[in-house]
């Protein structure tokens, strides 16, 4: 039996290919991305990607369960991320929920928890809270 769609989505994305992870949507693809960003159809579908994939250095995904019926499948699935700037993010959970049609995905859904864009993480400069105190930075 061949991947899911989303098996085949994470190994582009792992791969950081845009173009092999757009061979897979749909002219009039919808994506909603974990952080709230929303894009409709292939143009900018792309965009996102594209937009994503230059955060990163390397990026790895391992589903942990999957479901599949009719056209929609769900999985979840264990992020690993290495940004530009060698932040790594270990084991983010995501949910991924896809909607296939006859030309690839028409609807793609990602969800985590509470979460920023990837790039938008802290440096150290700005302090930090300890047992709820404020505590500068050195």
């Amino acid at each position: 039996m061949d991947q899911s769609p989303i098996a085949r989505l994470l190994a582009a994305l792992d791969r950081l290919d845009v173009d092999a992870a757009m061979a897979l949507v749909a002219p009039d693809g919808r994506l909603l991305a974990v952080d709230g960003r929303r894009a409709e159809g292939s143009d900018a579908v792309r965009d996102l990607l594209a937009d994503f994939i230059t955060k990163l250095r390397s990026t790895t995904h391992e589903i942990t369960a999957e479901w599949h019926q009719d056209d929609v499948w769900i999985a979840e699935v264990e992020a690993t991320y290495e940004l530009q700037d060698w932040l790594q993010i270990k084991a983010l959970p995501r949910a991924f929920v896809l909607r296939e049609g006859p030309d690839g995905f028409v609807d793609l859904r990602i969800y985590g928890a509470h979460e920023h864009p990837l790039t938008e993480h802290r440096t150290g400069a700005e302090g930090m809270r300890v047992g709820g105190r404020w505590i500068p930075p050195l």
